[in-house]
C-alpha cells in the first residue's frame, strides 16, 4: 500500500523476474476498493512503467514455452469467486505514464476486491480510484504546432536508481558519441519538418539515436480561465518505432517504412508503402540523410557537429572572343 499511494518512484515489486527481459513469474496485484457503488462511474488510474521485452527475449521465452500473458482483471463476487472482468486491461507502454481502466458497470454487484494478473514486468507506482461523475464540464482547445525541427542533440546521461530498471535521462548533460548503432537507410534531413507533423498522412519524421524533434506550440488561442477552472495539457503523438534486434523484422534497415493501413509488419509482397506520387515526392524531398549502418571497426556511432550547408557558389569565367568561337561565358557551380 505505501508504494502505491503517490508517484514517488517507489514501486510495487513483489514478483520474480525471469531470465528473459520483460518477463516475470505469473503474479497478481490485489486491490481493495472499499465499498463503492458499482452502478455509478468507476475508473482506475494506474501509473507505472513496463520493462519491455525485445524480439530476442520474446523468441527465447517462446522456446522455453513462456508466452505473454497480458494484464487481465478479475473481481471477487459475493460467493467468493474470482470472475474475469477484462481479458486485456492494457499496460503503460514503456516509459512512466498513466493508463485509465474503465470499470463502469462491469463489476459484479457488491464487489470491492479486484486483482490484476500478468507475467510481464510492470512496475506500478500509484493507483487511484475515480468515482466522479463524467458530467463535469470540460472544454478542449487545440494548441497549434508553430515550429518543428529535426536536429542533432547527442546522448543525454542515463540515470538508473536502485535495482529496478527505472531509467531517467539528464537532458543537458550530453555526449556527442555513444555506444549505439543505427539502422541503415535514409533519415529525414535536419531542419524544418512542420509540414510532416501537421496531419496523419504516413509521411513521417524519420530520426534515430542522438537526434531530436524540437517542437514549439502557439498558446495564443487558449482562452482565459474562468473562476474555479484549471487547465491540463495532453500531448498527442502518432508514429511507429522499430527495434534494432536480431529477431526483429527488417531490424537492420530503415525500410520497409510502415503505414497505418498495412495488413501487418513486415507486409507481404504486393503491398507497398508507395501508394501515390505524393509519397514518392515526400521520400525524395525529406529523407535525404543517409547512414550506412555499423562502422566496420566499432559499434560507436560518431557525429560531426551539425552545421548549416554552404550556399552554392556561381563562378563566371570570362573567355576571350575569337573569330572561330564566340561562345558566351560559362557558369560553373
Amino acid at each position: 500500500m505505501p508504494a502505491l499511494e503517490k508517484q514517488d518512484r517507489q514501486y510495487a515489486i513483489g514478483f520474480e523476474p525471469l531470465a528473459f527481459t520483460g518477463f516475470a513469474e505469473l503474479h497478481s496485484l490485489t486491490l481493495d476498493l472499499v465499498p463503492v457503488d458499482t452502478s455509478k462511474p468507476l475508473h482506475l488510474l494506474l501509473h507505472g512503467f513496463t520493462e519491455y521485452f525485445t524480439a530476442n527475449s520474446m523468441y527465447a521465452a517462446h522456446q522455453a514455452n513462456v508466452n505473454v500473458i497480458v494484464p487481465y482483471l478479475e473481481g471477487l463476487d459475493k460467493e467468493g469467486n474470482w470472475v474475469r472482468i477484462l481479458d486485456d486491461m492494457g499496460f503503460p507502454a514503456g516509459l512512466p505514464r498513466t493508463i485509465v481502466v474503465d470499470l463502469t458497470g462491469k463489476l459484479p454487484l457488491g464487489t470491492r476486491k479486484i486483482r490484476i494478473s500478468t507475467n510481464l514486468q510492470i512496475y506500478w507506482d500509484q493507483v487511484l480510484v475515480d468515482s466522479t461523475s463524467p458530467e463535469v464540464p470540460m472544454r478542449v482547445t487545440e494548441v497549434p504546432l508553430a515550429e518543428a525541427r529535426v536536429q542533432f542533440h547527442g546522448y543525454p546521461r542515463q540515470i538508473q536508481q536502485g535495482s529496478v530498471p527505472d531509467i531517467t535521462y539528464h537532458y543537458d548533460e550530453v555526449s556527442n558519441t555513444g555506444p549505439f548503432v543505427r539502422h541503415a537507410g535514409a533519415y529525414t534531413r535536419y531542419g524544418n519538418v512542420r509540414p510532416l507533423l501537421a496531419k496523419l498522412d504516413d509521411e513521417f519524421v524519420v530520426f534515430g539515436s542522438g537526434d531530436e524533434v524540437a517542437l514549439d506550440f502557439d498558446p495564443k488561442a487558449l482562452p482565459r480561465l474562468a473562476a474555479g477552472w484549471k487547465r491540463d495539457y495532453l500531448f498527442f503523438a502518432d508514429g511507429f518505432v522499430k527495434d534494432m534486434d536480431f529477431y526483429a523484422s527488417d531490424g537492420l534497415t530503415v525500410d520497409r517504412l510502415p503505414f497505418h493501413q498495412m495488413p501487418g509488419y513486415p507486409y507481404p509482397d504486393g503491398v507497398s508503402y508507395l501508394s501515390g506520387r505524393s509519397r514518392l515526392d515526400y521520400l525524395l524531398d525529406y529523407n535525404t540523410r543517409f547512414y550506412s549502418g555499423n562502422s566496420a571497426s566499432s559499434y560507436r556511432f560518431e557525429y560531426p557537429p551539425p552545421s548549416a550547408p554552404s550556399p552554392p557558389r556561381v563562378i563566371l569565367i570570362p573567355q576571350k572572343k575569337s573569330e572561330k568561337s564566340r561562345r558566351p561565358p560559362r557558369s560553373r557551380r
